[in-house]
């Protein structure tokens, strides 16, 4: 949002609740299923691992992705409801060549 013409600043939004709690429901997600995935793995190995600890990195790896699934749309939240024009610049393109003729 751009400030108004009378140079004040536009209105503070509140972060939506529910969006980060949605984001932090699929980082959960996602992480428990990491950290099934893991866990098929460490059975097809010839390593023992007490069933309890991997119980423990299963929870670990979820509990990581839902916190970090709640920082991601927290910080989203929070940079699209600030005043600074630096946040709200077009993004520049690194690495690509505009030029004229096709890359290889």
């Amino acid at each position: 949002m751009a400030p108004s013409s009378s140079g004040d600043p536009p209105p503070i939004q509140p972060l939506c609740g529910r969006q980060v709690l949605l984001a932090a429901a699929a980082g959960l997600v996602v992480g428990m299923l990491l950290g099934w995935f893991l866990g098929r793995i460490v059975a097809n190995t010839p390593n023992t691992l007490d069933p309890v600890e991997l119980r423990w990195l299963r929870r670990l790896i979820g509990a990581a992705g839902a916190l970090s699934g709640a920082a991601i749309e927290a910080m989203r939240q929070l940079q699209a409801a600030s005043s600074d024009p630096a946040y709200h610049q077009p993004r520049r393109v690194v690495g690509r060549r505009r030029i004229g003729r096709r890359s290889r």
